[in-house]
């Protein structure tokens, strides 16, 4: 099973950083030149800006990162191997994790996408666990994630994903992980726990590699901060009713369903 790793030309702090966090675990990765989002055309820009976006118009950035993935997608397609990982360069990897690499026995038959990584936020996952590995379970994914650092693909899926991808409009992982798209509704997806893969920005805060992207989004996304103590009051006291309104919205979810939410941990 062939890791495909995608990495700006530019970026090359970005590169060593990958060639030793898979060197420790005894691990081979091949480089995929990463598109430039300095160096997009007019056209690449229309196609990720192409139908009705469920969430905000793609900045360069996130196109880029997109047709990024594709081009990924195009070696999975071509492989003669059933199952491709692809991984963005800044990534760690967790204990054990050549187990996962090095082996593709442990994916599910059906698995379309089956994600790597861990992120902060709490997903929704199946109860069921449908394979093992090195210490790790696997589960059916039931909510698009953010986050598109580390996962497998098939080739079949691949090939999918490239039919219905010549223009697109939403952001990579939400694309990817949702049930909503039309593109990858049907396609089986899982999520590995604990995750043999995080990236940087959810876990260090001294962000060495930094993240061009992220400060894109953040700046399409922003809508101001809230001024002043008695905002900032309001604003805890809306945190804590969510919070609550949360809890006990997870229980019954478990309770009354065959999913659960869970927050993906790092191992």
């Amino acid at each position: 099973m062939k890791t495909l790793v995608i990495n700006l030309e530019r970026e090359t702090a970005r590169l060593e950083h990958m060639r030793k966090v898979f060197d420790e675990q005894g691990l081979n990765f091949t480089r995929v030149k990463a598109v430039d989002a300095k160096l997009l055309l007019p056209e690449d820009l229309k196609a990720g800006r192409t139908g009705k976006p469920r969430f905000y118009e793609l900045g360069a950035g996130e196109i880029a990162c997109f047709l990024s993935h594709r081009k990924c997608w195009e070696i999975a397609a071509q492989s003669e191997d059933p199952y491709t990982i692809i991984c963005e360069d800044d990534i760690f990897l967790g204990e054990n994790a050549s187990a996962i690499f090095g082996d593709e026995s442990w994916i599910p038959a059906d698995a379309g996408v089956v994600r790597l990584e861990a992120c902060r936020p709490k997903t929704l996952i199946g109860k069921a666990v449908v394979s093992t590995v090195a210490g790790r379970k696997v589960h059916p994914l039931r909510l698009a994630h953010a986050g598109s650092g580390a996962y497998v693909v098939s080739r079949d899926a691949a090939i999918r994903l490239l039919r219905e991808t010549t223009e697109f409009c939403d952001p990579l992982d939400q694309f990817l992980y949702s049930s909503e798209e039309p593109a990858t509704g049907a396609l089986e997806k899982y999520q590995m726990v604990p995750a043999p893969a995080i990236q940087e920005v959810f876990l260090r805060k001294d962000k060495l590699l930094g993240s061009s992207l992220l400060d894109e989004r953040y700046s399409v996304q922003s809508t101001g901060k809230p001024r002043g103590v008695g905002k900032k009051i309001l604003r805890e006291i809306g945190r804590s009713r969510k919070k609550i309104a949360r809890f006990f919205a997870n229980v019954w979810t478990y309770i009354t369903t065959e999913n659960m939410w869970v927050r993906v941990h790092f191992k």
